[in-house]
């Protein structure tokens, strides 16, 4: 897991939101956010991937984050957008609502889910929102 998911100092972290609810990455896991549409959809995919992009010469799964976590479909926005994230060497862009701003927080902010397997890591509490810090990692392995 990443350092700001089990924070030992002020961490910072990207909120987005995503089928109605409050997410955040690891701000060093995010490479870029974009608005790009022009994916390449492959066959025989899960289908909460929805295509690769050519990013930088390299070939990129877009994954669609609704889907993964499984969330009910529904029409993107105008203000849908893509955030390339990385783990490691690898790389891959998920599919989000909109993105909504950054956010420095502390240790005692942070409330850790004691589940290692589970895709959202805990809640970082902001005032009267809870906001469910995802772990980068999981997002990349098979469901």
């Amino acid at each position: 897991m990443s350092e700001s998911a089990n924070p030992a100092g002020v961490s910072s972290a990207v909120i987005f939101r995503s089928a109605g609810g409050l997410f955040a990455v690891p701000m060093q896991d995010v490479i870029e956010i974009n608005s790009r549409t022009d994916l390449t959809p492959l066959p025989c995919l899960p289908d909460y991937i929805l295509g690769v992009i050519n990013l930088m010469g390299s070939v990129t799964p877009v994954i669609d984050l609704r889907r993964r976590l499984d969330f009910e479909d529904c029409e993107y926005s105008p203000r849908s957008c893509l955030m390339v994230l990385r783990h490691g060497e690898e790389s891959a862009a998920i599919k989000v609502d909109e993105v909504l701003t950054s956010k420095r927080y502390l240790p005692e902010s942070f409330l850790p889910l004691p589940d290692p397997k589970s895709v959202i890591a805990g809640y970082i509490t902001d005032g009267g929102e809870k906001i469910q810090l995802i772990r980068t990692e999981m997002l990349f392995e098979k469901k």
